[in-house]
C-alpha cells in the first residue's frame, strides 16, 4: 500500500487518536541525545549545512502481538550553507524531520514500511501529528532520565568553532539546555514548527 492510500491515512489517524487518548502507549527503544553536526542537505541542493539533531526510535507493542516502530531523525539549523550567522542577521530557522514507520508481525516480519522526509509540515501533516502524539506520550520517560553533562556538548561546539561564535549563539545555548534536560518533545516541536520550506535563506 502507498503511504497516501486511504487505508494508511486512516491507520495513521487512528494511531494518533489512540496515542493521544492513552489507549496505546509507546516505549523508547533507542535514544541519541541532541548533538551538533554538519551534514549534506538532502532536502536542498546538496550543500553542507550545520544543524543540531536528535535521533530516537519508538516502539508500540499491540495486544495482537504485532508492533509498530517509528524512527525519528530531526534537525534544526539555519537555511544558509555558510554556517551560523549573527542573531542580527535574522534568517529563519530551518527544521527537518526524517521518519521511518514500520509495522511488524508477531514473528518480526515487516508488513509495511515507509520513509518520509518532512521539510514542510503542512505537506506531511499525518506523520507530523502522529509524531507529536508519540513525543507527548513518551515525555515522562525523557524527563525522568538523569541530566546529561554539558561539558562534552560545549567541548564539541568549541571543536567546530574555536572562535566561540557557535558556543555563544542563542540557539546553541538553548540546545545545550535541551541536551542537559533531555527535552526531546520541545526539540521536536521546534524542529517541526520550523519545517517551513525555506531554502538557503530565501
Amino acid at each position: 500500500m502507498e503511504f497516501e492510500s486511504v487505508e494508511i491515512r486512516r491507520l495513521l489517524a487512528a494511531l494518533t487518536e489512540r496515542t493521544r487518548k492513552g489507549t496505546i502507549s509507546w516505549e523508547v527503544a533507542e535514544y541519541d541525545p541532541i548533538c551538533f553536526m554538519t551534514e549534506m542537505g538532502v532536502e536542498f541542493d546538496g550543500s553542507e549545512t550545520e544543524n543540531f539533531a536528535q535521533n530516537i526510535a519508538f516502539c508500540c507493542r499491540l495486544k495482537t502481538g504485532r508492533s509498530i516502530w517509528l524512527e525519528a531523525y530531526e534537525s534544526i539549523g539555519f537555511p544558509s550553507p555558510r554556517g551560523f550567522p549573527s542573531p542580527s542577521a535574522g534568517p529563519a530557522l530551518r527544521g527537518l524531520g526524517f521518519y521511518i514507520i514500520r509495522f511488524l508481525s508477531p514473528s518480526g516480519k515487516v508488513l509495511y514500511q515507509s520513509e518520509r522526509i518532512v521539510t514542510k509540515r503542512e505537506q506531511q501533516l499525518l506523520i507530523c501529528l502522529l509524531c507529536d502524539a508519540v513525543f507527548q506520550n513518551t515525555e515522562p520517560y525523557f524527563l525522568h532520565l538523569p541530566h546529561n553533562n554539558t561539558a562534552q556538548f560545549q567541548k564539541y561546539l568549541h571543536h567546530h568553532d574555536p572562535g566561540g561564535g557557535l558556543e555563544d549563539h542563542p540557539l546553541s545555548q538553548l540546545m545545550k539546555k535541551f541536551y542537559r534536560d533531555n527535552r526531546c518533545l520541545e526539540f521536536h516541536l521546534l524542529a517541526i514548527s520550523c519545517a517551513n520550506g525555506i531554502k538557503n535563506g530565501k
